[in-house]
């Protein structure tokens, strides 16, 4: 019966992840059609870019996963099976394979298979993803917030045109950090929320019965949560990891523009990370369409050629998205090559 229920329920995240993709490549092939001189000029310059700054891209968004893994490692020496920096770097791929196959839904529980296929307790593992997950939010949002501040200090008249937009973001990201900060840290507000919602959703309700789903991961969020806090040494690595794997993906348009516009790498860093954060308190899977579109508002802000804008935007979703992608490919097969025998 079990089996069943979950063979049905793998079923319908497949159909879901197919019909979100059907969506995707329907908005993008209108896109393209629409904008067809665009993509064509985009390509075209991306074709004369130097090969050494598409080295260098390719360095940065792969280092991202390194610094992934190395975080990874560091998380479960807190627990009895540690893993290494390369079973980390593994998982990582893994996770972003399954992020983008499924537009962000199979992230979690890639992640917690992994885990369990190395001995890791379910619990713990839930917990260690969870806290990971929240670090990386809080990372995105003060990466964004400081980077938003030290661009209009810099006075840019360009960037002044959407300041609101990037102010707008950078409200909600910090209360969406300090919620999730709170919620690690404070065990009497996580038993408030948890009252609330029981008050706000009818017993009858089918979203009742995922109350005490969500108390128990909370439970495991704070258990890790606590454990990271207490350890200086190991919230300090896994900050600054963090900061460095955004740094290293934030820094791969400025690389691309670098010598060809007037804007520095550092600007380019800071709007890719304003972007992001905007990006990530839209509501679209993976931030998909969203990222895209506030990454071509903003950049026009700054670099004029409309057509290197969109060779820019395709190549940090190249390096950012597609490689990783079919990397992860390799070890999403290994998995499932082992999970079979």
């Amino acid at each position: 019966m079990d089996d069943t229920h979950q063979s049905d329920k793998n079923q319908k995240m497949v159909l879901k992840s197919i019909a979100k993709w059907l969506v995707i490549f329907a908005l993008i092939a209108f896109v393209c059609y629409k904008n067809q001189d665009l993509m064509q000029e985009a390509l075209e310059e991306i074709q004369i870019t130097p090969v050494w700054k598409l080295v260098v891209c390719l360095l940065l968004g792969n280092l991202y996963f390194i610094a992934e893994g190395c975080i990874i490692s560091e998380m479960t020496n807190t627990c009895d099976h540690r893993l290494s920096v390369w079973q980390g770097i593994t998982c990582a791929y893994l996770c972003t394979f399954f992020r983008i196959a499924t537009l962000g839904s199979g992230t979690g529980v890639a992640q917690l298979y992994y885990y369990n296929l190395h001995g890791i307790r379910v619990s713990t593992a839930t917990g260690m993803s969870l806290a990971q997950y929240t670090f990386q939010k809080i990372t995105i949002g003060i990466f964004g917030v400081v980077s938003f501040l030290l661009l209009i200090l810099s006075g840019h008249s360009g960037i002044r045109k959407y300041a609101w937009y990037m102010f707008a973001g950078a409200v909600v990201i910090s209360l969406i950090c300090l919620f999730l900060f709170i919620l690690t840290v404070s065990k009497k507000f996580s038993d408030l929320i948890m009252k609330l919602a029981r008050k706000l959703v009818k017993p009858k309700s089918r979203l009742y019965p995922l109350l005490d789903k969500a108390q128990i991961s909370i439970d495991y969020l704070q258990e890790q949560g606590r454990i990271v806090w207490k350890d200086k040494r190991l919230f300090l690595t896994v900050v600054g990891l963090d900061f460095f794997k955004f740094a290293c993906w934030y820094a791969i348009p400025g690389i691309f523009f670098a010598g060809s516009y007037s804007v520095t790498i550092a600007t380019c860093l800071g709007l890719t990370a304003v972007c992001n954060m905007v990006g990530c308190v839209m509501l679209a899977p993976s931030g998909v369409g969203t990222l895209d579109f506030v990454f071509a508002l903003f950049f026009a802000c700054v670099i004029p050629d409309g057509d290197a804008v969109a060779a820019g935007l395709v190549i940090y979703r190249l390096f950012t998205w597609i490689v990783p992608f079919v990397i992860g490919l390799v070890p999403a097969l290994a998995v499932r090559k082992k999970d079979e025998k």
